[in-house]
């Protein structure tokens, strides 16, 4: 079967999202929804977005937009499906407040090894929640507390996915980072990568990531991919140098509520 990074990527987001959330397919894409967690992009988005013809994107937006107001909720974020233009797309969605965000598809293309500091332990986060929760302290800024406070609840849920082994870093027995690597069939993807400010640079990153790759081994994952924002360089290149390699872009848009202080990353 062929496949692609920014493929492999946009499925296994669409599995992790349809684990968080309810969702309905409309004419134009699939409205993922959680009204316990609806101030979150991740919760409330428009995804697989499918117009073929510019002229109905006005009829598109419409339709979603009524769709969310009806539930109460508020449709943060729109996704295109694999290998869509968005130029025109692009156009309209500025327009109506949103944000272009541009993340690197990534792909392992060797094995690095790299060392662990001894200070440092990486252990199950299921075993480990009030640790885990600890590392949504400030890790997420600028997102506002409340709204990270939701993202811990939200993330904390899905601890028991059997599909997600999602660990926490333990810097001389304080919580410092997380990362995960999620498993659709026979794709990984290694996700929420995080370390907090004050412990990035001392190796912790490193740690995280030899750990989830030897799990991608030893679960003999053949395709390990993971998504990074293009503004991020630092991730990028820390994951250049695991072994990772760019291998397609990935085009979303996100929007904050009228009113907001700004809760996107």
């Amino acid at each position: 079967m062929d496949r692609t990074t920014v493929g492999s990527l946009l499925r296994s987001t669409q599995a992790y999202c349809s684990e968080l959330c309810e969702k309905e397919t409309l004419d134009y894409g699939i409205a993922y929804y959680c009204r316990r967690f609806a101030a979150l992009p991740e919760a409330n988005q428009f995804r697989e977005v499918l117009i073929d013809d510019p002229a109905r994107i006005q009829e598109a937006f419409e339709q979603a937009e009524a769709w969310f107001q009806q539930r109460g909720l508020f449709c943060h974020r729109w996704a295109p499906a694999e290998g869509r233009a968005t130029t025109e797309l692009s156009a309209f969605l500025t327009q109506q407040g949103f944000m272009v965000r541009r993340s690197a598809a990534m792909a392992l293309a060797r094995w690095v090894e790299q060392d662990t500091p001894e200070q440092v332990r990486i252990l199950p986060a299921r075993a480990m929640r009030e640790a885990y929760r600890g590392t949504f302290i400030d890790a997420d800024a600028p997102r506002s507390p409340a709204t990270r406070e939701l993202l811990a609840e939200a993330s904390l849920e899905r601890l028991d996915d059997p599909q997600l082994d999602m660990v926490v870093a333990l810097w001389d027995k304080q919580p410092v980072g997380r990362c995960g690597l999620y498993q659709v069939g026979d794709i990984a993807r290694v996700m929420s990568l995080s370390v907090l400010p004050a412990f990035a640079g001392r190796g912790v990153e490193q740690a995280l990531l030899a750990h989830v790759r030897a799990l991608a081994k030893r679960l003999t994952m053949r395709h390990i991919f993971v998504q990074v924002d293009e503004t991020d360089a630092p991730t990028r290149i820390l994951l250049e140098e695991a072994g990772f390699v760019a291998d397609g872009e990935i085009v979303e848009f996100e929007r904050d509520p009228p009113g907001s202080l700004g809760v996107g990353p």
